[in-house]
């Protein structure tokens, strides 16, 4: 498994707009996911040899970034763990971020339960902040510091 920067978005829309991954991503009134390319998004592409999924990454500041899983599910089990832990890695050693967060809505039980079990925690509720099927749903907000990380890693070894 490895993980690099991407500014393919042709590959990204593919892994956005796979059948099995966009109902999950997308707000209502959005028929099809359009990634642009923008120095302050690193889409990074995971890869098994072809293209298994992507992490939008930004930057909310030079200390903290937000992250979105879009792994698709050839590779869900462990090796979404591994992508995770290189995900991981090139944030905290390459980017110098200090901490990660991510916002999941109410409905994808799924990618709360991934979030939870690769070192995340919850840290608040977004309330009706993400529309879906007519319904403003809350949204998790959920973290993990560097040194959390790192306490995680060791533990997983």
């Amino acid at each position: 498994m490895k993980i690099k920067r991407t500014r393919d978005m042709g590959i990204v829309s593919s892994i956005l707009n796979h059948p099995l991954i966009f109902p999950h991503i997308h707000e209502d009134g959005i028929d099809v996911a359009t990634p642009i390319d923008h120095d302050g998004f690193y889409w990074m592409l995971v890869s098994d040899g072809t293209p298994a999924g992507v992490f939008l990454v930004h930057a909310h500041n030079q200390s903290c970034y937000e992250m979105h899983t879009c792994l698709l599910p050839r590779v869900w089990g462990v090796q979404s763990k591994e992508a995770v832990k290189l995900l991981g890695n090139y944030l905290f050693n390459e980017l110098g971020c200090k901490k990660i967060i991510t916002n999941v809505p109410a409905y994808n039980k799924r990618a709360l339960r991934f979030a939870k079990a690769n070192g995340m925690t919850v840290e608040g509720i977004n309330r009706a902040s993400y529309l879906h099927n007519g319904v403003l749903e809350d949204q998790t907000m959920l973290g993990i510091t560097k040194e959390e990380w790192i306490k995680c890693q060791q533990q997983s070894q």
